[in-house]
């Protein structure tokens, strides 16, 4: 009885690790990528591979581990990932480069929008933009109001001057008027009358038609390798 189960348990054993070592090689190849993405992917990223992204982190299995016990005993200040590391900015501009970019995110780690990165985070790319979400821009069309709540202009060009906007709360008609990285080539109106209405302006966050011009200063990437 106790050899016939020994052969039962090495059955098991044998039959857990060929499943497994299938499901870990089927996991490796790129058609199987679909099934374990935890979402569409963004608004003009239907193209993109995962490891563009999602990187490896540095160092083998064995110091991984040990890193992360260190961690766990005070002897280390962070953990680290056993797989993939966390997707940084870096990887964003590794395609999305902008030699006149409105608002860098290099910009927001200067001491003055240190209450802007703790209300929005606009200092990291996936604050607004998280993949997997099948959507352009992850946030309201009213996140203006963080750092120009208090904007003044001399000779205000516009029809309703920004001041009464401001005073009215109006925040949605900051991206009416204005693209935020200032990529497309866009006229801007000074009609307040006419600037995209806040339906129109949430449905192309959520990654529906464009608002300002499909005609843009910079290309991206096609891919993170193209030479510059």
């Amino acid at each position: 009885m106790y050899l016939f189960r020994r052969k039962q348990h090495g059955a098991g054993y044998l039959l857990g690790i060929i499943i497994s070592s299938i499901f870990i090689i089927f996991m490796q190849l790129p058609l199987s990528a679909g099934y374990y993405s935890p979402g569409p992917m963004t608004a003009g990223h239907e193209n993109a591979k995962c490891e563009w992204c999602h990187k490896q982190v540095n160092g083998t299995l064995r110091q991984k581990f040990q890193a992360n016990i260190q961690y766990l005993i005070d002897l280390r200040k962070s953990s680290v990932p056993l797989g993939y590391r966390q997707v940084v900015n870096d990887d964003c501009i590794a395609c999305h480069k902008r030699s006149d970019d409105r608002h860098p995110v290099f910009r927001f780690f200067e001491p003055r929008y240190e209450k802007a990165r703790k209300e929005i985070r606009p200092h990291y790319c996936v604050s607004c933009h998280k993949e997997h979400s099948g959507e352009r821009v992850s946030i309201t069309p009213t996140f203006c109001v963080t750092c120009h709540k208090n904007l003044k202009l001399k000779n205000d060009p516009v029809s309703i001057p920004h001041e009464e906007l401001i005073k009215n709360k109006q925040w949605h008609s900051c991206l009416g008027c204005h693209d935020f990285h200032g990529n497309h080539k866009v006229q801007v109106t000074k009609n307040v009358k006419k600037v995209v209405s806040r339906k129109k302006i949430e449905l192309y966050l959520m990654g529906g038609p464009n608002i300002y011009s499909n005609e843009k200063k910079e290309k991206a990437r096609e891919t993170p390798d193209d030479e510059t």
